[in-house]
């Protein structure tokens, strides 16, 4: 069995003529007709029933056809997703990371080890609701719509912590926090919603001492003992390790990171890179910090 008897069976059982196969394939009829027979004969079933001058699938035939026609379908996506390198060496990957910038390094290296010739645009900040469909990829917290293509990354739980003495226990309570001096994002930014959102029901208004735009220069002031911190488990899990940790009970603050795609970009290279930023989420999953 060969892949010309697969397409001139598949061919022949979309036309029901062994002639109009024949031309498709650009072969002759007697070629076409043999193709059909050698398959029969190895696979030890007729596969059609001869009607006049047209044919018709037979009951096995029918069942065969399924199995052939999803199988030609994945082949061909294969020969698309390996091809699509060589085809589109230049359209860029575009991405905008709104969270989990720690893993921006490790997420070019991946997709860039995958497609060396495929150039890489990274964003990394707040878009506007309509800035999204300007990338092929987002990754962030909001909530997505309806109509978008979206994968939950992590689902990971948020730690309080110090590099001093301030936080000396492994558990702590949302109003033992509201005098102590905060370090964290800015407002608006995803991480401070999250947080402010959190402390909110229980009526607290965090003291921020020192807030900052940028994610790093946010985890060198947590190092630097200027005050305590909020520190997903996941994403910030190197800076955590530095640190001393907190659980928030009764009930610890959790935030969900979303892989969306663009469906207007859509590709089997983009199917690819979706893949490789999943995977880095699942090997980081397990590094996650605990207390």
């Amino acid at each position: 069995m060969n892949l010309s008897q697969l397409k001139g069976f598949a061919l022949a059982a979309q036309t029901e003529s062994i002639t109009q196969a024949a031309r498709l394939a650009f072969i002759s009829q007697p070629a076409m007709s043999k193709l059909i027979q050698q398959l029969e004969e190895e696979l030890g079933v007729t596969l059609f029933d001869r009607v006049g001058r047209t044919i018709k699938l037979s009951q096995n035939g029918q069942l065969f056809l399924s199995y052939v026609s999803t199988a030609l379908d994945e082949l061909q996506q294969g020969i698309d997703a390996v091809t699509s390198k060589a085809k589109h060496p230049t359209q860029p990957i575009r991405l905008l990371i709104e969270v989990a910038s720690s893993f921006i390094p490790e997420m070019v290296r991946r997709i860039q080890s995958q497609f060396p010739e495929t150039p890489v645009q990274l964003t990394q900040r707040i878009a506007t609701i309509s800035e999204p469909h300007q990338f092929d990829f987002t990754i962030s917290t909001r909530e997505p719509l309806k109509e978008d293509i979206a994968i939950p990354l992590i689902n990971e739980e948020i730690f309080v912590g110090s590099a001093g003495v301030q936080i000396n226990s492994p558990y702590i309570n949302p109003t033992d926090l509201k005098d102590m001096p905060v370090i964290g994002m800015g407002l608006h930014s995803p991480l401070r919603d999250t947080i402010d959102n959190y402390f909110a029901q229980y009526g607290i208004t965090l003291n921020y001492q020192y807030e900052a735009d940028d994610p790093a220069t946010l985890r060198e002031l947590l190092l630097s003992n200027a005050g305590i911190g909020f520190i997903p488990a996941t994403t910030w899990q190197s800076t955590g390790k530095k640190m001393h940790l907190a659980r928030l009970i009764p009930n610890p603050p959790f935030r969900t990171i979303y892989l969306t795609e663009n469906k207007a970009t859509e590709t089997n290279l983009n199917r690819v890179v979706a893949n490789i930023l999943v995977q880095l989420f699942v090997e980081q999953r397990k590094n996650s910090l605990k207390v």
